[in-house]
């Protein structure tokens, strides 16, 4: 069953349940207002026959009732009657023609305690309601007055009334199964415009689409929200898959590319050396270093693969307080063995003291990437300069060559891996260096930035949190 007719089925078994309760005290008030009104007319006819009754004396001071002519009292649906203390009937209506009220045993007992009441009836098919007053003589019951009608037009009453609610009720429950449904269709519409929504997007994978809601923010509004943002994350997720899928299929390409040039450098160098058994040791030498080179290197590209993959895993650095003027001047002193460039390093006396959040080793492999990029692209003549300052933001560490520079078109892909602008690509590098180095940078809490200018050189700044002092 759908969700749509268990609604409208909900809808319809409380509206009958609700009509069946009401209907119900409806019913029941009204069958006790007639058998009230009723009971009140009896009451005020008995009460007449009662003021008519006389009590008389005779010359020996005995008393005696005398009783009205009942039929006096008498109606079309009033029918009186008068019994002696035993239940014998001394006198009653001539409407009532042969039959006579019924008195049982019961009736008489309580007429005994001297208590008016009402008692319900059947004589003939007939329901009777008659009302019971004891006539009482120096204080002890001698009889009993008895007014009674058919309750017929109650009957006939309540029976109409029934049947009205029967109909009323089929009618609601009629109108209340058409209404809930329309109401449920119109209330789950926009759930199955966000079920249409989902199979389209299951069938095309478009995670663009939406669900077009434009109601109020009640419950449906909520969920048409909650599951457009869904589909807004999906689509931010499944575009980053999507680009780490093609980032890793370049990633392999150029990795097997840089893999295999070394690769092949060394298979041809082993080739030689075979052929050439008995050679002078000049060449062996020469293809030997060869070797030895293409080796290193291959070590380097794979051990900044490693690196490059526990990021990717998401491996992160562990860090410690640590002083950073100390580093700063070690990687100073080492830093000329680079290149052959002029090589200066300046603010580091206004290091001292200061700590920051950061591991060494991974510290010192951030700087060297830095520096190495600066004296491989800086001829021999040009300077670099290592520049450390504490600024607002944290410690700022440059490093300023003045190279050839990088083009605009190229400064927004440096940080990538194995990229290499056409320029530098005769400079033996992996490309993966710059991307190494925003990992680190990253995993230190950091921010690095580089400006650079075409014929004038390239600035690459490290800002790093520093701890605040004691």
């Amino acid at each position: 069953m759908t969700l749509r007719w268990r609604l409208t089925l909900l809808v319809t078994v409380i509206l009958t349940l609700t009509f069946l309760v009401l209907g119900s005290l409806v019913y029941l008030f009204m069958g006790r207002y007639l058998t009230s009104a009723v009971d009140r007319s009896l009451a005020f006819r008995a009460q007449e026959v009662v003021s008519s009754i006389k009590v008389e004396s005779n010359f020996l001071r005995q008393q005696r009732i005398t009783l009205p002519d009942v039929n006096v009292f008498a109606a079309p649906d009033i029918f009186l009657q008068i019994v002696d203390s035993e239940g014998f009937v001394v006198t009653r209506s001539y409407n009532l023609g042969r039959q006579t009220l019924p008195v049982g045993p019961q009736t008489l007992i309580q007429a005994r305690q001297g208590i008016a009441f009402f008692t319900t009836e059947a004589i003939d098919n007939y329901s009777l309601r008659v009302y019971n007053v004891p006539l009482l003589l120096r204080g002890q019951p001698v009889g009993l007055l008895q007014v009674a009608t058919i309750l017929s037009t109650v009957e006939k009453t309540l029976g109409n009334l029934r049947r009205v609610l029967i109909f009323l009720g089929l009618v609601a429950v009629l109108m209340a199964t058409i209404l809930g449904y329309i109401l449920a269709r119109a209330a789950l519409r926009p759930i199955e415009r966000l079920t249409q929504v989902a199979a389209q997007i299951g069938e095309g994978r478009d995670l663009a689409q939406r669900v077009p809601y434009h109601g109020p923010m009640d419950e449906i509004g909520r969920l048409a929200a909650t599951f457009n943002a869904m589909l807004g994350r999906l689509q931010r997720a499944y575009t980053r898959l999507e680009e780490a899928y093609s980032a890793q299929r370049r990633f392999v390409a150029d990795a097997s590319h840089e893999l295999r040039t070394p690769l092949t450098t060394i298979r041809g160098n082993v080739d030689l050396l075979r052929k050439m058994k008995g050679a002078d040791m000049a060449t062996q030498e020469e293809a030997l270093a060869d070797i030895a080179s293409e080796a290193e290197r291959m070590s380097r590209l794979v051990n900044d693969l490693l690196t490059l993959a526990r990021a990717d895993a998401g491996q992160e650095i562990k860090r410690e307080p640590m002083e950073i003027a100390g580093l700063m001047q070690e990687v100073a002193r080492q830093a000329p063995l680079l290149g052959e460039a002029t090589f200066t390093a300046t603010g580091l006396e206004n290091l001292a003291g200061r700590q920051i959040m950061g591991n060494r080793d991974y510290l010192k492999q951030l700087l060297f990437i830095l520096l190495d990029n600066a004296f491989k692209y800086t001829p021999a003549g040009g300077e670099i300069e290592l520049a450390a300052s504490v600024k607002p933001e944290g410690l700022v560490i440059e490093v300023k060559d003045t190279g050839p520079g990088i083009a605009p078109a190229d400064l927004e892909h440096i940080f990538e891996r194995f990229y290499r602008a056409d320029t530098t690509r005769s400079s033996g590098g992996t490309g993966l260096g710059l991307a190494i180095a925003r990992w680190i940078v990253e995993q230190h809490q950091g921010e690095i930035k580089v400006e650079s200018r075409v014929g004038e050189g390239t600035t690459f700044r490290v800002i790093l949190p520093l701890l605040r002092s004691a």
